[in-house]
């Protein structure tokens, strides 16, 4: 089997150049990922929302002037990569994307991704983007850890091996990413409960895959949060807002709080322009990762 590494670049618009120092200062954190940070940000400001189910946090969210609904089946087919499905069409065309190079190569290591770089970093030689200026890379975990690995090693004075054209580029989890890898490792955790769910809908005869497809996932996912909608103030109501019991705490956390932000994060949040409320979906997502 052969591996590809593909690098493409689409120009952000209405957007001016981000520059790699500005007031003498990087743009690059010089611990990288800084934990420190990440827990004050956690404990000081995010922490108190999280007393509140995100379902309760959605109610609050829904009167603001800049909330947008999108088209339900709209949602249902966002990662539906299938030029078949109408609504996906026109989004899935590749306009004012460049191709700037393909190559056969694994990416299993820092010195992978270092090789696929370089493909962008020998374009640059003739164009010049990237000079004193930030590229973000939307990529996914191993993306991040090695090109992250790779930066830091530039702090380095004795490290000779790595390019400094390098701290051009800022590795991005895409909120794409984040949601769907959510949504899967919602169904892996609890799929004892989506098992009897689909079971249920579909009858006993099917049989649910130990990692569905993702539009199934999504489906599956979007029955659930339906259904707790229409019950949700008659169980909350019967069981009490100081309720112990581990099933019902736990069967309610799935429902009115991490299926919701699962189906929200990207679908909804970031494609509305929610900052302050996407950033809140994904610490809330975080703990339930970690």
């Amino acid at each position: 089997m052969v591996h590809l590494a593909t690098c493409v670049a689409k120009k952000v618009e209405k957007c001016a150049p981000v520059p790699i120092m500005h007031n003498s200062i990087s743009v690059h954190n010089p611990v990288n990922i800084d934990s420190t940070l990440i827990c004050k940000e956690l404990a000081e400001w995010y922490q108190s929302f999280f007393d509140f189910s995100y379902t309760c946090r959605k109610l609050r969210f829904l009167g603001k002037k800049n909330a947008i609904n999108f088209d339900r089946i709209e949602q249902l087919t966002i990662h539906s990569y299938d030029n078949a499905i109408e609504e996906r069409r026109e989004e899935r065309k590749m306009k004012g994307t460049i191709l700037v190079g393909a190559k056969e190569q694994n990416l299993h290591s820092m010195q992978d991704y270092l090789q696929a770089l370089q493909m962008i970093l020998t374009y640059n030689n003739q164009v010049g983007h990237l000079n004193g200026k930030v590229a973000p890379v939307v990529c996914d975990w191993p993306g991040q850890l090695f090109i992250r690995k790779a930066i830091s090693h530039l702090q380095n004075p004795n490290n000779l091996t790595i390019a400094a054209e390098i701290n051009s580029f800022v590795p991005l989890l895409g909120p794409l990413h984040v949601s769907l890898n959510t949504r899967e490792q919602v169904m892996k955790v609890y799929y004892p409960f989506f098992e009897k769910l689909f079971h249920y809908v579909f009858g006993n005869q099917k049989i649910l895959a130990k990692k569905p497809r993702p539009w199934r996932i999504n489906l599956l996912l979007d029955l659930a949060y339906t259904a707790w909608g229409k019950i949700r103030m008659h169980v909350i109501n019967k069981f009490g807002a100081l309720c112990k019991d581990i099933e019902y705490i736990t069967l309610a956390d799935l429902l009115d709080n991490i299926i919701p932000a699962a189906l929200d994060v990207y679908a909804t949040l970031f494609r509305s322009g929610s900052y302050e409320e996407y950033t809140e979906a994904i610490f809330r997502i975080w703990t339930f990762a970690l």
